[in-house]
């Protein structure tokens, strides 16, 4: 899911950079070069301070996914998942540390909690595991600007 959100969000730039590196000529009737172009596409990228990523994965066993980030690109971002069975599960990363609020649904279908009667309304703290590379279902803040290659 973190390599088709990078995905998603790259293709987004790039057609948003080129069509308003495009624009940004002026009606001067000069024309640019593709060179100038993704010079100019990737100054943007790369001045950027904040992403927000929303993603819907649709699938025929397991219904609907959406997921909401918002992040600084480093170590500071807030994220949102919620599955068409009514589960969420909410990220706040601060650094080195996170703070996780599952709903209900969630806890009594992916944590096999049946016995969870209530809404869940605490936030878990943990510590980030830099070995888990999303293996703990938790978001990575970093995306990193690779650029979008040569003219």
């Amino acid at each position: 899911m973190r390599a088709m959100a990078t995905v998603t969000t790259t293709a987004l730039c790039l057609l948003a950079s080129a069509a308003l590196a495009g624009c940004g000529a002026g009606g001067t009737g000069e024309d640019r070069s593709a060179g100038d172009i993704l010079d100019e596409a990737n100054a943007r990228m790369r001045k950027l301070d904040t992403v927000t990523v929303d993603i819907t994965n649709r699938t025929k066993s397991s219904g609907t996914v959406t997921s909401h980030l918002v992040t600084d690109l480093d170590g500071r971002c807030r994220s949102k998942t919620t599955w068409s069975g009514g589960g969420a599960l909410e990220q706040i990363r601060l650094g080195t540390t996170d703070y996780v609020r599952p709903n209900r649904a969630y806890l009594q279908k992916w944590k096999n909690k049946p016995g969870v009667t209530s809404e869940q309304k605490l936030w878990v703290k943990t510590p980030v595991d830099p070995a888990s590379s999303g293996g703990d279902g938790l978001t990575s803040c970093e995306r990193p600007f690779d650029s979008f290659g040569t003219a």
